[in-house]
């Protein structure tokens, strides 16, 4: 088959008279482009017209005309075709030696420390407020005590001259009386008896106010009252006297001027010197009650952490 039909006569549709095809299959009315189905010519051949350079191998690549009309056109498909993927050659993996392995050293490993961090690692300890002590006023009752001892023996003392001077004719003769009198345990008994008396009793007492003393000095000069007689005793040594001789001397001592001195001068110190005790023992309180008060306040509040 030669390459010489015009391409007009291409172009149009194909009703020829094929005896194999006419009998069974009627001619499709479809136009068909041939020059886009038969092959391209190649660009280095040249020619004066169209297909008039044509090779001679183009008649072995062309279909049969009246094949090729009388196939129908198929229709191009939009579906994609599923691409498949080429196989990806892996190459052997290549074993390398591996490195020995060093064990690691533990060093120290030092961190800075921050008063931030080091403040809440630490525990911080609060010292939690002492309860206050009471304070007492026996300490200083007991010394004014023995202040209004020295004070009792002075006016002890001055009480005796005057009953010496009274009861002697010379002024002389009274004062060898009472200087007789005053190294004798009938003076100084009495004293040491008023200190214990006294101190024991501002012990008792403590902070109490005034009136304690007022209505418990007088058992201050009972005491002192009897350490009087039992001072008469020893300064006649009455272990050496007879009962009889005890008993006729003690009948002249209970009214004597020395013992009732005595008694009532240790009834009236006390009650002075108690005022002066008592007048401290009340600040003391107070000091003791606001002492109490901040102690209290301190643990309403709770822990404080000081700058």
């Amino acid at each position: 088959m030669s390459d010489t039909t015009p391409n007009n006569a291409r172009n149009e549709p194909h009703g020829g008279t094929n005896p194999e095809t006419d009998a069974t299959t009627p001619a499709p009315h479809t136009e068909i482009d041939y020059d886009s189905a038969a092959p391209q010519e190649p660009e280095n051949f040249t020619g004066t017209g169209s297909h008039s350079a044509v090779p001679a191998l183009a008649d072995d690549y062309a279909a049969p005309r009246d094949e090729i009309a009388t196939e129908p056109a198929k229709p191009e498909s939009t579906v994609a075709q599923p691409t498949v993927a080429e196989p990806v050659i892996v190459p052997a993996a290549v074993v390398v030696p591996a490195a020995p392995v060093t064990p690691p050293v533990n060093e120290p490993v030092y961190e800075p420390v921050t008063p931030a961090a080091t403040a809440a690692q630490s525990p911080i300890y609060v010292q939690a407020p002492q309860r206050p002590v009471d304070r007492s006023n026996r300490g200083v009752g007991v010394l004014i005590a023995l202040l209004a001892t020295g004070v009792f023996a002075v006016i002890y003392a001055i009480a005796i001259f005057i009953i010496a001077g009274v009861t002697s004719t010379t002024l002389a003769v009274a004062a060898t009386t009472f200087t007789e009198f005053a190294v004798r345990p009938v003076f100084y008994i009495p004293v040491l008896f008023f200190f214990l008396a006294f101190a024991l009793l501002v012990v008792v007492i403590n902070r109490s106010g005034w009136w304690a003393y007022v209505l418990f000095g007088f058992l201050v000069g009972v005491v002192v009252y009897f350490s009087y007689i039992g001072g008469a005793l020893l300064t006649v040594q009455a272990w050496n006297l007879s009962p009889a001789e005890v008993s006729r001397f003690l009948s002249t001592q209970w009214l004597n001027p020395g013992a009732l001195a005595a008694g009532i001068i240790a009834r009236e110190v006390p009650i002075w010197a108690g005022a002066w005790i008592a007048r401290r023992g009340k600040r003391v309180t107070t000091r003791n009650i606001e002492a109490r008060h901040e102690y209290e306040h301190l643990l309403a509040e709770g822990p404080q952490l000081s700058k």
